[in-house]
């Protein structure tokens, strides 16, 4: 079983990228280092053996690894079952939240604390802050309702296909989180998609086999937000893979990637899962926008090979965050938005085994798991490590923890 939680120091990340050598397979450009906070748990629908499994440990074993390209100021990796650390980070300005977790929130004390975690991670967007919403985060289950409402989707069913696996065609044109380090070795010919803002076109992919499959995935949308889908698939009617999201009274993004059940295809560091990984960890965590302006991103993609635009380009650069065309934000009209009204709706938690587009997830009789405690030796390192990491936002924002409705412990 994997542990439930990892603190990298600058030391030890240093440590372990001299002792393994210079050469990162992910490639990103140079930048200061991020402080990570990682929420998860696990779900294992498909019975896959450790080996094969995501699941809690692994990205934060990834991410903090010589060949991430990510360069770590801290990272620590905490339970959905045990929440209190994350609620700390939070609070302290972290860089980047990845969001990987299947069950709502509760506090190590045994609390439903999912209001609260909502609460901070609304806050941390407002500030500046990054989110990487990470595969079974985007599901649904009761509780989690308000949080998949800010984080803008939300998924009901799965469809694990171990033989056909699932294609990502990169609709985001020359978004960063889409181009950097990335080869695509297929291309595909779209009709277009309303729903999702995808113009016909021909478009560069790949394809992960084996791969589990969210056919119900949809937007939840907010008048004025600006968002880019980045990836979708071409089964069925067409499904939404990935997107880059901010909303008007945020001044951080959050990037949505849906692939990232079998472990070998969604944390090989040479493979093109983890090169976006990276790529959206570092996209939110230097990022920022002044809420209620223009920001990086809009909803509608990019027109086929020809059709991109400058947005959502390397955020080191000095024109990263404009916004040089006025498409359609495909968000006019709720009604019409994707996913329907208010962005669709979705079953209630998932319901079944693998092997058709209506099957869910089972999360009766123990298939979730979110690893063990935290611990307050974990508390003291993340509080130390954060102040003394780059601040690159405003204010804590303690006073949104303080009202919120749940109790922190």
């Amino acid at each position: 079983m994997r542990t439930s939680r990892l603190v990298l120091s600058l030391a030890g990340a240093a440590l372990s990228a001299l002792m393994a050598g210079p050469t990162h397979a992910a490639t990103l450009p140079e930048h200061d280092p991020l402080s990570i906070v990682v929420v998860s748990d696990q779900v294992n629908p498909n019975g896959l053996p450790d080996a094969e499994l995501t699941q809690p440990g692994d990205l934060s074993t990834a991410i903090g690894g010589p060949e991430s390209g990510i360069v770590v100021g801290e990272l620590d990796e905490v339970a959905s079952d045990c929440i209190d650390d994350a609620l700390v980070a939070l609070d302290a300005g972290v860089d980047v939240l990845v969001y990987f977790a299947h069950l709502p929130a509760t506090s190590c004390a045994g609390a439903d604390a999912q209001g609260m975690l909502t609460d901070a991670i609304r806050g941390h967007l407002e500030a500046g802050g990054g989110v990487v919403v990470f595969h079974h985060g985007v599901f649904t289950m009761p509780g989690k309702e308000g949080l998949l409402g800010l984080l803008g989707s939300t998924a009901g069913a799965i469809d694990w296909q171990p033989d056909a696996g699932q294609t990502v065609i990169a609709t985001g044109g020359d978004h960063f989180v889409v181009t950097n380090g990335l080869d695509y070795p297929e291309m595909r010919t779209l009709q277009g998609n309303d729903r999702f803002g995808i113009a016909p076109g021909d478009y560069p992919a790949f394809t992960n086999v084996p791969d589990e499959r969210y056919p119900g995935l949809s937007y939840l949308t907010e008048p004025g937000e600006e968002r880019r889908t980045l990836f979708v698939s071409d089964y069925g009617a067409g499904a939404l893979l990935g997107y880059d999201l901010r909303r008007a009274d945020w001044a951080g993004h959050v990037v949505m990637y849906q692939p990232g059940e079998y472990q070998p295809n969604a944390l090989d560091p040479d493979g093109a899962n983890f090169q976006i990984l990276a790529n959206a960890i570092y996209y939110v965590g230097t990022t920022q926008d002044e809420p209620g302006g223009d920001g990086g991103d809009e909803t509608e993609g990019d027109g086929g090979e020809d059709g991109a635009d400058d947005t959502g380009g390397d955020p080191s650069s000095d024109d990263a965050g404009d916004d040089p065309d006025d498409g359609d934000d495909g968000d006019d009209d709720d009604d019409d938005g994707p996913g329907g009204d208010e962005g669709g709706t979705s079953e209630a938690g998932e319901t079944g085994g693998s092997g058709d587009a209506s099957a869910g997830e089972d999360t009766s009789g123990c298939s979730c798991m979110a690893g063990g405690r935290g611990s307050s030796f974990g508390f003291a390192l993340i509080a130390l490590g954060l102040m003394g990491c780059r601040r690159r936002r405003g204010a804590p924002h303690a006073a949104e923890l303080a009202t919120s409705s749940g109790t922190r412990v």
